[in-house]
């Protein structure tokens, strides 16, 4: 069965094409024998007493095929393609990769072909109308041509602003089908389409109505439909980046904080219908209100945005209160009568040194090590790093004990000493560790596991690889999904939004687990958090 994104890529080309074609077979019905087709204005001239050698004569430069039939269907060919090339290379690109220099090609194409569109409609495209020797005297008709580059350009912008609104009504339609397939029921599941049916529905309507430009988009009303428009789009751009931040700084790489296929396709809209409302209008414009009113808009939607973003970093706090608190009472129940524990250790410790059993002795000092790193450093938002780097030898040499030498199982661990201060959140590294021993160890085939810690200037690197091997029936971990880890991720998700990059792999024979974190060298003595 094939997914919902074969399928629309399959067939909306089909009905974007059929659409296409209703528009313009109404357009060439209309042109012929429509109430103002060039069938019916020859009928009215001839009504009106103006003879058929006049009229061949007005009409000897103009012949229907050539200078209505192939202008309409020229800019039609070429908008369609322009759509192809915005639509199903430009924005998946933009979509795919923050920084996309083929989506920027294809959208300048895009832009061309659209030019393209309206010069090949109003060059090749000649009008014809009645000629008067007085109100309501028609004499025979006459040939002209509307061509202007004024006209084209303002053209092409409104052609644009067309395809950018189609793209935000497709990205809508299709982002509520998505919602709904994942709420809907099975057999519930084709209702999801609705939406980009009623999208479909919509289309349909406008092909059997409206004109392209310039007959619809510039009379009036619009002008003030497409300011007003302009607006809206103006206010939602500006929240968005008051709310976003127009850049923000990754690990790696800078990237927008907006979406760019969204970023691109507000500023187009913004820019078009401010262009068209300025084109369309007939009367004199007032730059003063214009300009008010625009500052205004500006002024709200920073101020909402703003507040958008300070709501969403509480949030934001408040979960990351949530999760510390929730870790500290799971560390608190852990904590069951320390004192006693650790005067048994000693005990212990000091029972297995006159019995001269040092490997006993050394494993049980380093476990209390352990207990008291998570008695005393578990409950900070931060420890120095050479903290966690000690718990986690620790934790390795512990398991290097149960690990008989006879057992195929080999251990790599290269844990890189950092040059400079660096904190970060406690127990962070260690369940990658914990994880590893726990699923990657076998007695009875071989095993192994490597560890690496290293640093650059910008970034630390933290990479755990180990063998996998399949569990039997009877584990009772047999089906675990490795709760650590997701404790991982959504620790990361809150303490370090947009600084780092945490990627697992699997396959049947190996694990691998790889965590990139942004850090900063200090300008002057003192620590870096990372």
């Amino acid at each position: 069965m094939q997914d919902d994104a074969t399928l629309i890529r399959r067939y909306e080309p089909l009905v974007i094409l059929t659409l296409t074609g209703v528009y313009a077979l109404r357009r060439l019905l209309e042109e012929a024998d429509g109430v103002n087709g060039i069938n019916t204005k020859v009928e009215v001239a001839q009504h009106h007493g103006a003879s058929t050698t006049t009229i061949l004569q007005d009409l000897a430069s103009y012949n229907h095929n050539l200078n209505n039939n192939l202008p309409l269907l020229a800019g039609l060919a070429l908008a369609l393609v322009a759509w192809t090339l915005f639509h199903g290379h430009a924005i998946p690109a933009f979509q795919q990769q923050a920084r996309s220099v083929s989506g920027w090609t294809y959208t300048v194409l895009t832009g061309i072909l659209l030019v393209l569109s309206a010069y090949a409609h109003h060059r090749l495209k000649l009008h014809v109308r009645f000629r008067l020797a007085a109100p309501d005297v028609i004499i025979g008709l006459k040939v002209f041509s509307l061509y202007r580059p004024r006209t084209v350009v303002f053209d092409a912008v409104a052609l644009a602003v067309l395809l950018g609104l189609y793209e935000l009504l497709f990205q809508l339609a299709d982002g509520t089908r998505r919602r709904m397939a994942a709420q809907l029921e099975p057999a519930q599941r084709l209702l999801r389409f609705l939406p980009l049916v009623g999208l479909g529905i919509t289309l349909l309507g406008l092909a059997m109505n409206v004109h392209l430009p310039p007959t619809s988009l510039w009379a009036e009303p619009f002008p003030e439909f497409w300011f007003g428009a302009g607006l809206l789009l103006l206010g939602f751009l500006v929240q968005q980046i008051a709310y976003n931040g127009l850049v923000t700084l990754g690990p790696r790489r800078w990237k927008l904080g907006l979406p760019p296929a969204l970023l691109l396709a507000a500023i187009v809209l913004t820019m078009g219908l401010f262009s068209i409302y300025l084109a369309a209008r007939e009367q004199p414009l007032h730059a003063r209100p214009m300009l008010a009113l625009s500052l205004m808009v500006v002024v709200t939607a920073v101020v909402l945005g703003l507040i958008r973003k300070l709501l969403s970093q509480e949030k934001t706090t408040l979960q990351t209160q949530v999760s510390a608190a929730s870790a500290e009472l799971s560390s608190l129940r852990a904590q069951i009568n320390p004192h006693f524990l650790f005067n048994t250790l000693n005990s212990l410790y000091a029972s297995a040194l006159r019995e001269n059993s040092e490997k006993t002795a050394d494993g049980i000092q380093k476990l209390g090590d352990m207990m008291r790193f998570m008695l005393h450093e578990n409950h900070r938002d931060s420890i120095p790093l050479e903290k966690e780097v000690e718990y986690l030898h620790h934790y390795i040499d512990l398991q290097r004990l149960r690990i008989d030498e006879s057992h195929p199982v080999e251990i790599r661990v290269n844990l890189q000493v950092p040059d400079r201060p660096i904190s970060l959140a406690p127990m962070l590294l260690t369940p990658l560790v914990e994880n590893a021993f726990k699923h990657g160890i076998s007695f009875r085939r071989a095993s192994w596991i490597s560890v690496t810690l290293t640093f650059d200037d910008r970034n630390l690197y933290f990479k755990v690889h180990n063998s996998r091997h399949a569990r039997s029936d009877a584990d009772p971990e047999r089906l675990a999904s490795g709760v650590g880890l997701d404790n991982v991720r959504k620790r990361l998700q809150l303490l370090y939004p947009g600084r780092h990059q945490f990627t697992i792999q699997v396959s049947e024979q190996d694990y691998f687990v790889s965590l990139v974190l942004g850090i900063s060298r200090p300008s002057s003595v003192g620590s870096a958090d990372v």
